[in-house]
C-alpha cells in the first residue's frame, strides 16, 4: 500500500508545520493563478463581435460547468488557506474552524474534485475529436490556448495535489456528500435543460442531442460524476489508509 503517513508523520516535518506552510503556500499560489486567468478571461467582451454566436457567449459562459465548480473555487482556497492558518497556530480546535474544515472537506469531496475531473477530461477529450463541439470555432481565435489548460489541466492538477496534500477518510455515511452532488448536478442539468428548451446552447454539440438522447446524455452526466466521486475514496485509502484518525 502506498502511505503517505510514512512521510508526513516524520519528526522534523511534524515539528515544525512543514505541511500545513506548504498546503497555505500551494492554496495561495492556485488561487492567485485562479484569480489572474478568471480577470483575464472575463475581460473579454463577446458582445462586440459581429458574430451572433460569439456574442452570445457572452451570457451562455456563466452556465459552463467550468464556471460553476471555479466559482465554488474561489469559496474554498481562502477557506483552506484560513483554516490551515489557524491550525498553525495551534487554534483547529475552535469552533468556526471545525465547521469551516467540515465545510471545506465536503466541498472539496462532493463538488470539486468530481466535478473537475469531469469536466476537464470530458473538455481535452471532445476538443480533441472535434472543438466546435465546446464553442464556435471563432471562440477559439479570441480566447488563447494557453487558458485551456489554465482552465482545464491546472485545474485537476490541482485537485489531485490537494488530494495527495490533505488527509481524509472515507465517511462511514456517504448520503451527506451525495446529497451534495447531486443536488449540484441537478441544479446544472436543470439550468442546461432551460438553456436547450430556448435555444440557448451552452455547448453547440448539445444541438446533436435529441429525443431519447437528451435523458442518455444526463445519465452520463450523473454517471461519471458519481464513478469520480466513488473512485476518489479508493485513492484516498490507498494512499492514507483506512480506519486511521486524521493527522492534519
Amino acid at each position: 500500500m502506498l502511505n503517505l503517513e510514512t512521510v508526513f508523520s516524520n519528526p522534523i516535518l511534524k515539528q515544525s508545520n512543514n505541511l500545513l506552510k506548504v498546503r497555505i503556500c500551494f492554496y495561495s499560489i492556485s488561487y492567485v493563478h485562479l484569480v489572474v486567468v478568471a480577470s483575464l478571461l472575463l475581460t473579454i467582451d463577446f458582445s462586440k463581435s459581429e458574430d451572433p454566436n460569439i456574442r452570445l457567449y457572452q451570457q451562455t459562459r456563466w452556465k459552463l460547468i467550468t464556471a460553476w465548480f471555479n466559482l465554488f473555487t474561489m469559496v474554498y482556497f481562502p477557506t483552506c488557506i484560513y483554516c490551515d492558518w489557524r491550525d498553525l497556530r495551534g487554534e483547529a480546535h475552535w469552533r468556526h474552524v471545525k465547521i469551516l474544515n467540515q465545510f471545506r472537506d465536503l466541498c472539496f469531496t462532493s463538488i470539486l474534485l468530481p466535478t473537475t475531473a469531469f469536466g476537464d477530461i470530458l473538455f481535452w477529450r471532445v476538443w480533441n475529436k472535434d472543438r466546435e463541439l465546446i464553442a464556435p470555432l471563432k471562440i477559439h481565435e479570441i480566447v488563447p490556448f494557453w487558458t485551456q489548460h489554465c482552465m482545464h489541466t491546472v485545474s485537476l492538477i490541482i485537485m489531485l495535489v490537494d488530494l495527495a496534500l490533505v488527509r481524509r477518510e472515507r465517511p462511514k455515511n456517504m448520503v451527506p456528500g451525495l446529497a451534495l452532488l447531486s443536488t449540484f448536478l441537478i441544479a446544472y442539468t436543470v439550468v442546461c435543460i432551460n438553456s436547450y428548451m430556448n435555444e440557448e446552447y451552452i455547448y453547440p454539440g448539445l444541438k446533436q442531442f435529441t429525443g431519447f438522447k437528451i435523458p442518455a446524455l444526463i445519465a452520463y452526466f450523473f454517471i461519471e460524476n458519481l464513478f469520480y466521486y466513488f473512485s476518489q475514496w479508493l485513492i484516498i485509502d490507498m494512499v492514507w489508509g483506512n480506519g486511521n484518525k486524521k493527522m492534519v
